[in-house]
């Protein structure tokens, strides 16, 4: 893995009432494997561990076909305490061909973070390394005001 770090450079004004969500994809060469990381305004009162577990129930409400294969707390995201879950699923269109992801959750400030790799089940094996490599190196910017 290169040492070429990618830092956002957009920012936008907000409008009274709205709320600011984030997402940044990185995306294998080939297109069949990407890690997606993201935010979004959540309750301040909310733990790490409500999050994941809140997303967790929107993943098994979603995916009729969603298998948990691990969940359980990990240090993430430069050693902020999180939770990990790696799951499989099967998109309705491809029912035969179903895809693998691990999610990495974590909430800070009013903030919850949500890290997918994600690749078909059939090739997760050859790139897993590359997937828990990128979600192992994704840091939350410190030097960014605060976003609601």
């Amino acid at each position: 893995m290169g040492d070429y770090r990618f830092t956002g450079s957009l920012s936008a004004p907000v409008v009274d009432g709205w709320v600011v969500k984030e997402s940044l994809t990185l995306l294998a060469p080939d297109g069949l494997a990407n890690v997606i990381a993201s935010s979004e305004p959540v309750e301040e009162a909310l733990t790490t561990e409500q999050y994941a577990d809140a997303q967790g129930e929107d993943l098994r409400n979603q995916f009729p076909s969603f298998k948990e294969l691990s969940y359980g707390p990990a240090k993430m995201l430069g050693a902020r305490e999180c939770f990990v879950r790696r799951f499989e699923w099967s998109p309705p269109d491809r029912e035969d061909d179903p895809v693998t992801q691990i999610q990495v959750y974590h909430v800070a400030a009013g903030r919850g973070y949500a890290l997918t790799a994600t690749a078909r089940s059939v090739r997760f094996e050859a790139v897993e390394r590359i997937l828990i490599s990128v979600l192992e190196r994704v840091r939350i910017s410190e030097e960014n005001p605060e976003i609601k």
